[in-house]
C-alpha cells in the first residue's frame, strides 16, 4: 500500500507499472537476438528472419496482456493510462485553506463580494474551522442545495468560493439534458463513450477535492440512449453525495475505482420543492430570498465605487429601491447592467 503525506489523498489503488507494447516488442527482439549471437556468433544466421520477428512481437503481446491485468489496466485505453498511472503512484493533492485564519480570510472576501449570502458563508466558515481543528486537510464540505430565485448569484458564489479556496472547479449545467452522464460518466454502448466530470477533472488537475457546481438540480430528470438504457442524474448524485458509494466509486469508462468521497459539490436550484427528495436529504438546503433593497444597493455601491457622477449614482439606487420591491425583486444582472451604463471598466456580470 502506498504512503501519502497527509495532504494526498489515494485516489486510485496501489498499481505496477507497465512498460508500453513497443518497448516490451523492443526487449523481446533484443533478447531473441542475443540468444542467436551466442549460439552463431554474428554470422547471417544470428539475425532473425520475418517469422521470427512476428512470433516475438507476438509473444511480447501476450506478456503486454499479462502485465495490464495484472495491474488492473486491462480496460483503461492506452492514452488514459499515464495519467491513471500517475494518479495511482502520486495520489491527488487536497486543496484548500490550511489554518483558521485562512478560513476567516477565505470567508471575509466571500461576505466582500456577495454579502447577501452570508448565512451560506457563515455556515461555510463554521464547517471549515470544525475540519481544521480536527486535523483535516484540503478544502471539504457536505454536499450545498443554493435555491432561489433566477438572478441571485448562486453560480457566480460557488465560483467566487472555488476561486477563493483555490479548488479546481467544472460547471454542470442539468439544463443541457444529458447531466448524468456527464456526472458518472458513460461505458461502451453509448454513442459517446467519456469519463464524468469528476473524474476527468481529478485526472487533469491531480487534485483529490475540486468542486462541482451542478446548475439547477431541480430540472433532474432521465435521460435515455438508444438501446433503452437509461442515466438518472439523481442516481449520478446519489452515488457521489453518499461518502461510502463515493469512497469506492467505479467509472464506468476507465473500469478502475476511484475515491470520490472527498469531491466538494453544491448544486444550484431555483425553487426547492422541485428538487428529487433524495437529494434535498442528502444535502445542507440553503433557502434564499431574493435581494433586499439594502443588499442590492450596497452590491451596486461596490461596483461603482470609481465613479464620479454621484447624481447619477443616486438616480440608480432610486431605481433600485423600485425594483426591489416588486414581487420579481432586481438581478445582479440588472444592478451590472447599471454599472456598466456609469462606464465602469470590468463591471462582472452573473448569472
Amino acid at each position: 500500500m502506498t504512503s501519502f503525506s497527509k495532504d494526498r489523498l489515494a485516489v486510485l489503488p496501489t498499481m505496477h507499472e507497465v512498460p508500453r507494447l513497443e518497448e516490451m516488442e523492443a526487449h523481446f527482439l533484443h533478447f531473441w537476438t542475443s540468444m542467436r549471437r551466442n549460439i552463431h556468433d554474428h554470422t547471417r544466421k544470428s539475425k532473425l528472419d520475418f517469422s521470427m520477428e512476428r512470433k516475438a512481437k507476438n509473444l511480447a503481446a501476450d506478456a503486454h496482456k499479462r502485465r495490464l491485468l495484472e495491474a488492473g489496466l486491462a480496460p483503461v485505453k492506452a492514452e488514459a493510462r499515464p495519467a491513471i498511472l500517475a494518479m495511482a503512484r502520486d495520489g491527488g493533492r487536497l486543496c484548500g485553506p490550511e489554518t483558521s485564519d485562512d478560513v476567516h480570510t477565505l470567508v471575509a472576501a466571500l461576505h466582500a463580494e456577495s454579502g447577501w449570502m452570508r448565512d451560506v458563508s457563515t455556515w461555510i466558515m463554521q464547517q471549515m474551522l470544525r475540519h481544521i481543528a480536527a486535523a483535516g486537510h484540503g478544502f471539504a464540505l457536505p454536499p450545498v442545495i443554493l435555491a432561489g430565485p433566477p438572478g441571485i448569484g448562486k453560480s457566480h458564489y460557488a465560483r467566487t468560493l472555488a476561486q477563493l479556496a483555490r479548488l479546481p472547479f467544472r460547471m454542470i449545467d442539468v439544463g443541457g439534458g444529458s447531466a448524468g452522464f456527464r456526472i458518472s460518466g458513460t461505458e461502451k454502448g453509448w454513442g459517446t463513450e467519456q469519463p464524468g466530470v469528476p473524474v476527468e477533472t481529478i485526472l487533469a488537475t491531480k487534485t483529490a477535492n475540486p468542486l462541482m457546481i451542478v446548475d439547477e438540480v431541480d430540472k433532474a430528470g432521465t435521460t435515455y440512449s438508444t438501446r433503452g438504457s437509461s442515466s438518472s442524474l439523481t442516481t449520478s448524485l446519489l452515488q457521489m453525495l453518499e461518502p461510502g458509494t463515493a469512497r469506492y466509486f467505479e467509472c464506468p469508462y476507465h473500469r478502475v475505482p476511484f475515491d470520490m468521497s472527498r469531491v466538494n459539490w453544491i448544486m444550484t436550484a431555483n425553487h426547492v420543492d422541485r428538487i428529487p427528495a433524495p437529494l434535498r436529504d442528502r444535502s445542507r438546503v440553503f433557502n434564499l430570498p431574493k435581494l433586499s433593497t439594502a443588499d442590492a444597493v450596497a452590491h451596486f455601491d461596490r461596483l461603482t465605487v470609481e465613479s464620479d457622477d454621484e447624481r447619477a449614482r443616486d438616480r440608480c439606487r432610486i431605481f433600485i429601491d423600485q425594483m426591489s420591491e416588486r414581487s420579481e425583486g432586481i438581478s445582479l444582472r440588472q444592478i451590472s447592467q447599471l454599472a456598466d451604463a456609469l462606464n465602469v471598466p470590468e463591471a462582472p456580470l452573473y448569472q
